[in-house]
């Protein structure tokens, strides 16, 4: 039992399962919009872009009266983040054309979080 103990300190992190699903956060900022300006401009157009994703569990998304929009787009356990980001940007650049031109010129961010508990 002690050299259980003793093996536990020197596993390395990589052992341990992930026990949260991937996530890719979507952001995007319309300057001097209101928040149902966002909604129905920014955040419908991207989230109906969404669905249909490979893995795709749900999102979430919180536009905000300052302009700007966040999507939170989580996948199933197991999921590769890095191709569902990239699915996502995919998805995102087939949906630029029908988001106002002021957040196609500032752009749209995709980026991977996968929130780990260590």
């Amino acid at each position: 039992m002690l050299a259980g103990i003793l093996a536990i300190r020197t596993l390395p992190v990589a052992q341990y399962p992930d026990v949260a699903p991937p996530t890719i956060k979507i952001s995007a900022t319309y300057t001097g919009a209101s928040a149902e300006t966002l909604e129905n401009s920014v955040t419908q157009v991207i989230e109906q872009q969404l669905t249909g994703l490979d893995n795709l569990l749900y999102f979430s998304s919180t536009s905000s009266s300052d302009g700007s929009v966040s999507i939170n787009v989580t996948f199933e356990q197991g999921t590769d983040p890095d191709t569902a980001q990239v699915q996502v940007q995919n998805k995102i650049q087939q949906a630029e054309s029908r988001l106002p031109s002021e957040v196609q010129q500032t752009g749209v961010t995709v980026e991977k979080s996968q929130a780990t508990f260590c």
